[in-house]
Order: C-alpha cells, then structure tokens, then sequence
C-alpha cells in the first residue's frame, strides 16, 4: 500500500526528473577537457604548451585570453590551427566582455563578433567567466541576468549557448537573502542561459554542488573539476590541487551528472606544489582512470 507520504515522495522525485532538460540527460561528452588558465603562466610558449596538454591525455580546451579578437597574440584561425596541429579542439572559451555585461546602453556588436569566432573555433559554449569587484552589486547581476537572456538568444540562433561561470562571490546574499547566484539561475531563462559550476569555489564557499542540481535541474552541463587541499590550522580553506589529491568526493558527485545535465568536464588548478605539467598529468589520469570511464 502507498502511503500519503511516500506518495508525495514519489511525486516530488518524478517532477524533479519533469524538470530535467532531456536533451541534457546521458551525455557527459568522455573527452578529457583542460581550461587553459590552468597553465597561464606557460602559455608564452604556447604551441609548447599546447603539445604538452595532448601529451598529458587532454583531448579538449577551454579557451581563454580574448581581447581584440585574438588569442595570446594569434587570430582565430590561427588558433584553430594550433589546436589541430597538437590534436586538440575547443568546446568552450571564457570571454569577459565589459561592454556587454556592464554597460547599461548596449549595441550587441562585440558579442557579435565573439559569437562568430566562437563558430570558427567550432565552440558549442561561451561562457562568462567574472565580474569585477566594484561591479558586485544586486543591480548589476540583475543587468547581467538581463545579457545573459539577450546573449543566450543571439547564441542560440547560431547553435551556440551561452554560460555562466561561479566563483564563491556569487553566494553573497542581497539585501533580500537571496544570493547572487540564485537571482541569476532565477532570472535567466533555463533555454537560453547555462551554467558551469565551479566546483572548488562552490565548496569553498561552503555550498553543496548537489542540491543547487536538485533545485534546478540540467542547468549546469559544464563543471571545472578543480580539487581542494584539506584545511589547516593557517589554511582553513585549502588550495587547490590535482584532481583526486584533495579533499573533494569527485566519485560521489559525480553519481549526480544526469541531474546537472553535465555535458564537458574541464580540469582546472590554480596552485601548484610541483611542476605544472606533472600535475596537469595526475588529473588526467585520475579523471580518466575514476570518473570518465
């Protein structure tokens, strides 16, 4: 027999599973992706740096670095090029835009731009990487709610979506206790605007990965699996570190994929111990190893 409230239970998990974005369910792409930040202080030498990042195991790059319509000083199809050459694509790139996200009188050009070279480099996400501090307030995440809706359609009409990347900042409550995050994940519209979820500043900021996928469902098909070291007495907080080494349990969450409606992993690290291109090696193998399987 079926009680009112396992009944209600039930319900509740079948909505949740309504809610999902089908299109986002069973697709985690198994292609090991790096966010090039990750070796930013390398980048000089950057076909270098390229072949080492498909040595290591890496398939994939999320871009960084735009400004003027150029990567680290090549134009689009160069950088095209480069990928090929060292057997690499790009699926995602960070763009931060100061006229699109700040400006309150907009024309849309540079995000046109943007959308077009995206296209060459064969990308399927952009993605809004950071908002400057003095630009944290509850009227500009409102404004950039608003850019995100009007960008995410101009993307869309091209077969490109348009994202959002956290920090911890995003889950400073306003003045009504809801957060930064909340308001943008509420105010944009769920076929126009994504999210990637960064995974250490999320734990950082003393959040649950798994109950923001709960309350909203396939939003969040990108993830940067960046790890965290345990905390110290002088760290409460640790640094991050190479996937697996930390203190994050990447094979429970990642038991929630379907939920998110994860599409592409990234590897991500910010700080290093030992050599950057050892580390970059140790993620791989871990995520190819444990959670791409």
């Amino acid at each position: 027999m079926v009680t009112r409230r396992k009944f209600i239970q039930q319900s509740s998990v079948l909505a949740t599973a309504m809610m999902v974005d089908k299109t986002s369910l069973f697709k985690l792409h198994k292609e090991l992706g790096l966010q090039l930040y990750t070796v930013r202080n390398e980048i000089k030498d950057l076909n270098n740096t390229l072949h080492k990042v498909s040595e290591a195991g890496y398939t994939i790059v999320e871009m960084y670095g735009y400004s003027n319509r150029m990567f680290f000083g090549n134009t689009v199809p160069k950088m095209a090029e480069l990928l090929k050459q060292n057997n690499l694509k790009t699926v995602s790139g960070h763009y931060g835009l100061a006229d699109m996200m700040y400006q309150k009188e907009y024309n849309w050009d540079s995000w046109k731009y943007l959308l077009e070279d995206a296209a060459i480099l064969g990308q399927k996400y952009v993605v809004i990487p950071w908002v400057e501090p003095k630009y944290r307030t509850a009227d500009n995440f409102k404004l950039i709610a608003e850019r995100l809706n009007k960008g995410g359609e101009l993307s869309k009409a091209v077969g490109i979506t348009t994202a959002y990347h956290n920090h911890d900042f995003e889950f400073t409550k306003m003045d009504d206790g809801i957060t930064y995050y909340e308001m943008l994940l509420k105010s944009t519209d769920p076929k126009l605007a994504k999210f990637e979820m960064d995974m250490y500043w999320v734990y950082y900021a003393g959040q649950d990965p798994v109950e923001w996928f709960k309350k909203y469902p396939g939003r969040f098909p990108m993830w940067h699996i960046k790890d965290m070291e345990a905390a110290k007495t002088a760290a409460p907080k640790g640094q991050t570190c190479e996937v697996g080494k930390g203190v994050i349990d990447w094979k429970t969450l990642f038991k929630s994929k379907e939920l998110a409606g994860l599409d592409y992993a990234f590897v991500e690290q910010e700080q290093y111990r030992n050599p950057v291109f050892e580390g970059i090696k140790v993620s791989a193998d871990y995520m190819k190893t444990n959670l791409l399987k």
